[in-house]
């Protein structure tokens, strides 16, 4: 009996002996480990890093932020949002004709292989567009479609090694000019998307001008920088190819006179 204990003892040390062993050779798991290799793990202690509890890692930009309006600075506030600084990026060559976002379009934003970053947002009155995943309002009016691509491709780097933003317009906003006087037609007219209207193919949607209208003394009154500017053209001379067709711009006022006066 002594000797069928000892070699039962003699067993079990054995097999904790193996499994003591196994245990060393074996890597451990961690959360790191199981994270896309895509994505940066912030606000986490370095693998030197005796302290567990560190604070979480802060980006900083260098950047000073842009203003924002008081009515954007309240909805930011209100959401919890902040008004992203624009970064530096390179000039882009870009076709003169080339679509500029504005105020009002509906866009799709995706960063390629993270769905949950995809949303359909209008762009703000300001030209700001708000981004839930990251609280910010990020400006893009007047930018490119490229060009707001990379805008927020360095927004979203925080969060991402190498995000693919892609952008696409799911409506566009409408812009329209406004034609008063002696025309077939007085009222708006629609400028296509991504197309310029000029002043004569403007008039010619509008109904024409009419025989008592004055086509030498077209005004054409816009906004710029906040004060009016008034522009005089000759339709005539236009007609004529004497001159360029004159590209009208958004929310301009056409008004075409009585020649008799």
């Amino acid at each position: 009996m002594p000797s069928v204990l000892k070699s039962l003892l003699s067993v079990l040390a054995a097999a904790a002996l193996l499994t003591a062993c196994s245990g060393a050779r074996s890597p451990s798991v961690t959360s790191a480990s199981l994270e896309p290799e895509n994505v940066l793990t912030l606000g986490k202690a370095g693998p030197d890093s005796s302290n567990d509890s560190a604070p979480p890692v802060v980006a900083r930009t260098t950047a000073d932020p842009t203003v924002a309006s008081s009515a954007s600075a309240q909805t930011a506030s209100a959401a919890g949002y902040v008004l992203a600084a624009p970064t530096a990026q390179a000039e882009v060559a870009v076709n003169q004709n080339s679509y500029r976002l504005r105020a009002r379009d509906f866009i799709r934003i995706l960063v390629i292989n993270e769905p949950d970053t995809q949303i359909e947002r209008r762009i703000n009155a300001d030209g700001t567009v708000d981004i839930p995943f990251l609280k910010k309002l990020v400006p893009v009016s007047g930018l490119t479609l490229t060009q707001a691509q990379v805008e927020l491709a360095n927004q979203f780097r925080l969060y991402f090694k190498k995000p693919q933003v892609t952008i696409s317009i799911v409506q566009y906003a409408e812009r329209r000019v406004y034609i008063s006087g002696y025309v077939g037609r007085p009222g708006p007219v629609s400028i296509p998307p991504e197309e310029t209207l000029t002043l004569g193919r403007a008039l010619s949607m509008a109904g024409g001008v009419l025989p008592r209208g004055n086509r030498s003394d077209v005004t054409i009154k816009r906004s710029q920088d906040g004060s009016p500017l008034v522009i005089s053209k000759d339709v005539r001379r236009i007609d004529d190819g004497d001159e360029p067709d004159f590209i009208l711009e958004d929310e301009d006022q056409i008004y075409v006179r009585d020649s008799r006066i």
